[in-house]
């Protein structure tokens, strides 16, 4: 549902269906310009995902915004947490948001410049 709901939006989505795949992604070089991420993951959680991302100097700067129907505490630094349910427009909203605060940051050189995907 949300998948369907940012590509309506016009956004390039790639998805992983658990923590592993998502880790695969980016260790093939891909630096997304948002990432959506749930906690509770198979195979590797939500928030080791969320560690990866944010050693790394490629993905630190990449907003993450979290959407999960866990009671845990998101970790330090996402953009936003989202609990479930939530209105796919909400998320849009967010993702938007989170970008266009990417783009406020990356033109007073306060964000690393990422290249274009390939």
């Amino acid at each position: 549902m949300f998948e369907y709901a940012l590509r309506l939006a016009g956004f390039d989505v790639s998805t992983a269906a658990d923590g592993l795949g998502a880790l695969r992604i980016l260790d093939q070089h891909y630096v997304p310009n948002a990432i959506v991420l749930d906690l509770d993951l198979p195979q590797v959680s939500g928030i080791d995902v969320h560690q990866e991302v944010v050693s790394h100097a490629a993905t630190q700067a990449i907003p993450i915004i979290i959407v999960t129907g866990t009671t845990w505490r998101a970790p330090a630094g996402v953009f936003r947490t989202l609990r479930k349910p939530i209105n796919s427009d909400v998320l849009v909203n967010v993702v938007q948001r989170a970008l266009a605060k990417e783009l406020d940051q990356s033109a007073t050189g306060d964000v690393a410049h990422r290249g274009e995907e390939s």
